[in-house]
């Protein structure tokens, strides 16, 4: 089977483009399936610091939470060995209790953790940045794989589809939204095939495409880490054009 990385999607007709969505983190999954856990961190790595750098400048309205920069750099630290994997384990425990609080509202970890007490309310207390929750969740999914070295590539699949594809992708591309403004179940076939067959959508998965390969070619880390502080999604002027979309 072709790795996901190598095949052509912006040649794909429509239906095989739903196809090829449907299947991706299984696809994800099989084509890093023999690699060693630092190259699958390093890869989730490249693409969340990719997607970072264009997210921070969306929803202007909301100030980006520092914290999750931080966990970015972080992964970095832990990848070249500049964080020990106590320190790592520690933040990342902290980080899940934290986001579950924001996210569910569930604050047991909170109250029985002292030290994720505190680091909740250093940085998350209070959230003030709803249109962060979807990457905020799924940085989460990417820290704890880190830890437990099991991958399953929902993450990155969570952000295409739950942010990118059904939000992001309006602000470029004219999409099909009925009278209402959005669309009912039995019109997300028709939703999915216009928004996955747009030259923007194209570019994002090019460029996902592109950071997997980059994580295999062996290029050192801190060579890797420097060319990704200027590495987008969508450049910081479209980026400005992304808000209010939650």
């Amino acid at each position: 089977m072709e790795p996901v990385y190598e095949i052509d999607f912006s040649a794909l007709d429509p239906e095989e483009k739903v196809e090829f969505m449907d299947d991706l983190r299984d696809s994800m999954a099989e084509s890093f399936a023999d690699q060693p856990a630092p190259v699958q961190i390093l890869a989730q790595t490249l693409i969340f610091t990719r997607w970072w750098n264009s997210y921070k400048h969306m929803a202007p309205k909301e100030s980006a939470p520092e914290i999750l920069g931080i966990a970015i750099e972080l992964l970095w630290d832990f990848l070249e060995g500049k964080c020990g994997e106590a320190e790592f384990v520690r933040f990342q425990q902290s980080f899940s209790d934290s986001a579950l609080d924001i996210l569910t509202g569930d604050d047991g970890g909170l109250n029985e953790d002292p030290e994720s007490g505190a680091f909740s309310r250093k940085y998350f207390t209070p959230w003030h940045a709803l249109s962060y929750n979807v990457f905020l969740s799924y940085l989460c999914t990417v820290l704890e794989e880190a830890v437990s070295q099991s991958f399953t590539w929902d993450a990155v699949e969570g952000v295409i589809v739950g942010d990118i594809g059904d939000t992001m992708i309006d602000f470029f591309e004219p999409i099909y939204r009925n009278a209402s403004g959005g669309y009912y179940p039995s019109e997300l076939n028709r939703r999915e095939k216009e928004a996955y067959n747009t030259p923007t959508f194209a570019r994002v998965i090019a460029l996902l495409q592109q950071d997997m390969r980059a994580a295999l070619e062996g290029t050192p880390l801190a060579e890797l880490r420097a060319r990704y502080q200027n590495e987008y999604l969508f450049s910081p002027e479209e980026s400005a054009k992304i808000s209010d979309y939650r």
